[in-house]
C-alpha cells in the first residue's frame, strides 16, 4: 500500500512541476521589442482561412502606423480578435512584434478597422493572433 501511495504522490508532483514549467513558458509569450528570444506565433489556427486582412504602413501625426481592415469570411460573429503585427528588417528578419486588440465584434461577413502604432521598419507582416466565435444558444434548438 505504501508503494502505491508514494507513486501517486510522485505522479502528482511531476504533474505539478509540468504545469509550472508550461505556465511559466506561456507567461513569457508576450510582445517582444527588438528581441527574437520569444517569437510569438498565432494562438488560433485557421485565421488565414476565416479572416482576410488588408493593411498598409503609413504615418499619423508623425507616428508610424500599420492600419487596415479585417474581414470575417465566416458565418458567425468573431470577438476578442487580436492581431499580431510584426516588424521586419530589410532582409525579412523579425525585429519586433506587437499584439493588438481589434476591438468590438466582427459580424458574419463583416469587417473591423485597426490602426497600430509601430516602430518604423522597412517591412511589416500582419496576422490574426487569436479570436473566438460568438455562439448563440438559439442555434442549439
Amino acid at each position: 500500500m505504501g508503494g502505491t501511495n508514494m507513486r501517486g504522490v510522485r505522479n502528482v508532483l511531476v504533474l505539478a512541476a509540468l504545469v509550472l514549467v508550461i505556465g511559466g513558458c506561456a507567461s513569457e509569450a508576450t510582445t517582444t521589442e527588438g528581441s527574437s528570444s520569444t517569437d510569438l506565433r498565432p494562438l488560433a489556427f485557421g485565421g488565414e482561412r476565416y479572416f482576410k486582412i488588408d493593411w498598409q504602413a503609413g504615418q499619423r501625426d508623425g507616428t508610424s502606423i500599420v492600419s487596415g481592415s479585417v474581414e470575417n469570411m465566416y458565418g458567425a460573429s468573431a470577438w476578442r480578435v487580436q492581431l499580431l503585427v510584426e516588424g521586419l528588417d530589410e532582409k525579412g528578419r523579425l525585429v519586433n512584434q506587437k499584439v493588438a486588440w481589434l476591438g468590438g465584434d466582427i459580424a458574419p461577413f463583416g469587417s473591423g478597422y485597426f490602426e497600430v502604432p509601430v516602430q518604423k521598419l522597412p517591412h511589416y507582416r500582419v496576422r490574426v493572433f487569436a479570436y473566438d466565435w460568438i455562439q448563440s444558444a438559439d442555434l442549439l434548438f
